[in-house]
Formats: C-alpha cells, structure tokens, sequence
C-alpha cells in the first residue's frame, strides 16, 4: 500500500479520477496467471472458470462495484506463467477521525 500524490503524469493514465491524492493498493501472487481471453471477462457478473457448484463468479465483480462506489478503480495485469497484480486506487479521506470518534 502506498500513498500517492496527483501528478499530471500519472493522471493520464487514470482520466476517470478526480484531482486528489490516493492510496494505491497492490496485491501480486506469483500463480499461473490469465490469459488475454480471461482477463477481459475478470470483472463481468458471473463469471467463473470454476467448475459448475464451485463458485458464483461475483466475487471480483462486487469489488469493481465496492471500489467504483467509493470514487476509486480496480485493475488487473496478467502474464501467464509469471503471476496477476491487482490494483486498488481509491481517494484519499479528507477526514481524520479516531476509532473511538466514530458512531457505533
């Protein structure tokens, strides 16, 4: 996880982000990776490369959907045989309270 600051350069790679500093959240494994077919399809509702009875396939789409919702993207990178990388950015909270401050 890092912090990262708005800069001109790397805001054209993310057009759909607003003028703020984020955080940037990377999980990376080191598996057999996806092939361009795959990755095209991660992020739809219901699919799955699981066998029938063994998952739902809206896992990876419920997260798109908590990200986007939270003014943030998700993304992916694959290499078969080298391993998958996925990217969380989400705004930064322009509010700084204790655990102990919030309601609940």
């Amino acid at each position: 996880m890092r912090n990262v600051e708005w800069e001109e350069s790397w805001a054209e790679t993310k057009p759909e982000l607003a003028r703020r500093d984020y955080v940037v959240i990377s999980v990376t494994d080191t598996g057999t990776g996806m092939a361009p077919d795959i990755l095209d399809r991660v992020f739809e509702p219901f699919f799955t490369t699981k066998p029938p009875g063994e998952g739902t396939g809206l896992g990876l789409s419920v997260s798109y959907g908590i990200v986007e919702a939270h003014n943030g993207t998700i993304s992916v990178e694959s290499t078969p045989g080298r391993g998958t990388t996925f990217r969380i950015t989400l705004p930064i909270s322009e509010t700084h309270d204790a655990p102990g401050d919030r309601p609940g």
